[in-house]
């Protein structure tokens, strides 16, 4: 027994997560199916006492309760904010690029079908002439070029069907270096011929037919109806195919050359290239195989609920997590995950990353916490990693600076604690954040 899963099969998954980001189906929805995502940083304190050997995330339940402790802000990601992305391939003369009909095998491992132009266009290649190496770039205007036609030629020989343009928003957003955006052009897609026939590959050009540039010779044997092909022939040759309906519906054709009455040729043979389900066009993301997702958002300072005077090294993506002291699913913009504990007027400054704790030494301690800020104008900490139990009206101590303040009290997260499912984590180097920058952030979910 054997089985294979399709890349299809993938891409689809991915569709599914996608859909999960579509915050206003929400109102059609009932609670139990209602979906939000939000994208939480965390990690402010070294990976190991100082050093930053980033560690490889697990998920036993120990570690999952660890991200929540000492997580930091969570930001809500939104369904503009996310794109279906396939590497990033930029046309480049003198290479050879590859058939779309003959690189389904070998996705895993090549993807060099398709190419960016320098208009940020992106086409498929449906043929190659004859694994020639591609030195006319294809560029189509779209003022003057109609979407209805199969492909374009260039001088090279080569075959190439406009899929789409990257919008100037979804290069900002979505293109870096190694991926770019992929969506389905409306009009392309409407232009789009299930089962037809739009590019033939002469194999043998045969001899002694009789010339001219639009021979009746061939007829088509398949299993869809109404191509109609004209051979052109040159010296007894046939030298190319004319293609004067695509017909529709074929899954299966072959080509037979009979020439005209009172000639002789023969022998001339060629390939018809299926096209995928419903037409060249019709679905770029599943036609250019992306299985992958990106999603980017900008953090900034949000008003102050986020600190930005230290980094954070790890970040995760959360799914449904609730409002804090209730069972309501979250669905605002922003929300904390710290605490933030409101001090009196004492001993030195806390200092970033350090414990402060509660108690005669931190080992005895009933309460300690790691620090995320301090501002020392409004005598505010904003703690993490909570262990214990806080009481006002006791010292706090600092076990890297030895400030000693008093705690008036604390302000509570707006996210629930351990709420939601945690889908994807993310360790990583420090990122230092700017309260006078926008953090943009990107990240990538591949099935």
């Amino acid at each position: 027994m054997s089985n294979y899963t399709t890349t299809a099969f993938k891409t689809l998954l991915a569709q599914q997560v996608y859909n999960l980001l579509d915050s206003q189906s929400n109102a059609y929805l009932p609670a139990s199916r209602q979906n939000n995502m939000y994208f939480v940083i965390g990690q402010q304190t070294p990976w190991n006492a100082g050093s930053e050997n980033v560690p490889t995330p697990s998920q036993t339940p120990r570690q999952l309760f660890d991200f929540y402790k000492k997580a930091i802000a969570a930001k809500k990601i939104s369904y503009n904010n996310t794109s279906f992305v396939i590497p990033r391939r930029d046309w480049a003369s003198g290479t050879v690029y590859r058939q779309y009909d003959c690189v389904c095998n070998l996705l895993d491992t090549y993807m060099d079908f398709y190419v960016r132009n320098s208009y940020d266009q992106v086409f498929k290649c449906l043929y190659n002439n004859k694994s020639s190496a591609s030195t006319d770039e294809p560029i189509v205007s779209l003022s003057t070029t109609s979407l209805e036609e199969p492909f374009i030629k260039t001088s090279d020989g080569y075959k190439w069907k406009y899929m789409y343009t990257i919008s100037s928003v979804q290069k900002q957003k979505f293109m870096t270096s190694e991926w770019m955006p992929v969506y389905s052009n409306k009009f392309v897609s409407a232009a789009a011929i299930n089962g037809s026939i739009d590019v033939i590959d002469i194999t043998n050009s045969g001899n002694n037919y009789i010339d001219g540039n639009l021979q009746g010779i061939i007829s088509v044997v398949g299993d869809g109806t109404g191509a109609i092909l004209k051979a052109n022939v040159s010296s007894g040759h046939v030298i190319d195919v004319i293609i004067q309906d695509r017909g529709r519906d074929y899954t299966t054709a072959n080509l037979v050359f009979t020439d005209i009455s009172g000639g002789t040729g023969s022998s001339a043979a060629g390939t018809v290239k299926i096209v995928p389900q419903n037409g060249h066009g019709y679905d770029a993301i599943f036609e250019l195989y992306s299985k992958t997702l990106m999603i980017t958002l900008d953090m900034t300072d949000e008003d102050g609920v986020i600190p930005t005077d230290n980094d954070f090294r790890q970040t995760f993506l959360l799914h449904n997590p609730q409002k804090y002291g209730s069972s309501e699913l979250a669905e605002d913009d922003v929300y904390t995950l710290y605490s933030k504990l409101k001090v009196s007027p004492g001993i030195g400054s806390f200092y970033k990353d350090e414990i402060i704790y509660q108690g005669d030494t931190l080992n005895n301690s009933s309460f300690s916490a790691e620090v995320i800020s301090f501002d020392n104008i409004a005598n505010e900490l904003y703690i993490n990693n909570i262990k214990g139990s806080l009481q006002t009206n006791l010292t706090i101590k600092g076990l890297t600076t030895g400030a000693i303040r008093v705690a008036v009290s604390a302000t509570q997260p707006t996210l629930k604690p351990y709420s939601g499912k945690i889908l994807h984590v993310l360790n990583k180097l420090p990122t230092q954040r700017d309260v006078d920058q926008t953090d943009k952030f990107r990240f990538l979910l591949s099935f």
